[in-house]
Formats: C-alpha cells, sequence, structure tokens
C-alpha cells in the first residue's frame, strides 16, 4: 500500500507560514512597546539626574538662574517626549491586542488542519494494520490447508 498521503499538506504549509507571519507581527509591536518604555525610562532617569545637580548646586549656595531656566525648559520637553512615547505604547498595544486576535485565529485555522490530518493518519494507519491482518490470515490459512492437504497425500 502506498505512504500516506495528506492532500490538504500544501493548506497546512500555508496555514502555518500564516500563523509565523503573524507571530513575528506580534513580536514586532512587542519590540515596540519594550524601545517606547525603554526610551521614556531612560528620559525619566535624564531628568532625574539633573534634578540631583540642581538639588546639588542649590546645597552648595550657587544656582545659575540660566542654567535652571534650561533646566525647566529641559524637563518640560522631556516630559512631553515621555508623554508621547507613553501615547506610542497606548497606540501599539491597540494595534497588538488585534495582531494578537489575528494570531489566535491563524492557530485556530492551523490547528483545526493539523487535528484532521492527524485524524486522516490514524485512519490510514488502521486500514493499513487490518489490511496486514489479512494478509497474515490469508497466509495461515494457506499454510494450514497446504499442510492439510500434503498430510492427506
Amino acid at each position: 500500500m502506498k505512504k500516506f498521503d495528506f492532500r490538504l499538506q500544501p493548506l497546512l504549509r500555508l496555514r502555518r507560514r500564516q500563523e509565523d507571519q503573524k507571530k513575528c507581527v506580534v513580536g514586532s509591536y512587542l519590540a515596540q512597546i519594550y524601545e517606547q518604555q525603554r526610551q521614556a525610562l531612560k528620559m525619566s532617569e535624564t531628568i532625574k539626574k539633573e534634578g540631583e545637580y540642581l538639588k546639588k548646586q542649590h546645597s552648595n549656595g550657587t544656582v545659575d538662574l540660566i542654567w535652571v531656566t534650561h533646566y525647566y525648559r529641559f524637563v518640560t520637553h522631556t516630559q512631553n517626549a515621555i508623554a508621547q512615547r507613553i501615547n506610542n505604547v497606548i497606540q501599539i498595544q491597540k494595534k497588538l491586542t488585534g495582531a494578537r486576535e489575528e494570531l489566535t485565529q491563524a492557530a485556530r485555522q492551523t490547528k483545526i488542519l493539523e487535528k484532521l490530518k492527524e485524524k486522516q493518519k490514524k485512519r490510514y494507519e488502521q486500514r493499513l494494520q487490518k489490511l496486514n491482518i489479512r494478509e497474515l490470515d490469508e497466509i495461515g490459512t494457506n499454510v494450514f490447508l497446504r499442510s492439510r492437504r500434503t498430510a492427506s497425500e
């Protein structure tokens, strides 16, 4: 008997490829979120360092008012940039939610075909086993009849 052949194998390969592409999209969104968060934390730490420098100047009793003005502008600008990063994360998370739903659907479609393949392969193996048993029974019957014929002659 011929080897097991799943007729929908090209479709299964296509579904797996689509699922892999959706995984890449989800991974890309996760990387973007991570990068935006990393940048926001870096900016926050920069503000903290500059604030410590200002405290140090204040504790020494020397405060450069021009530097304080630049510091205030820098902090305002950096806080706006952090807020922008947070908004970016929110937008990316919305896209991520949609991409995860698409990935879930693609995984379901792939799983359906994989289950179908498993069922068909199991049926194929059962048929093959039945054929092997029939052949063995036929061989056994032939051997028995041959031995009976030789015994009667």
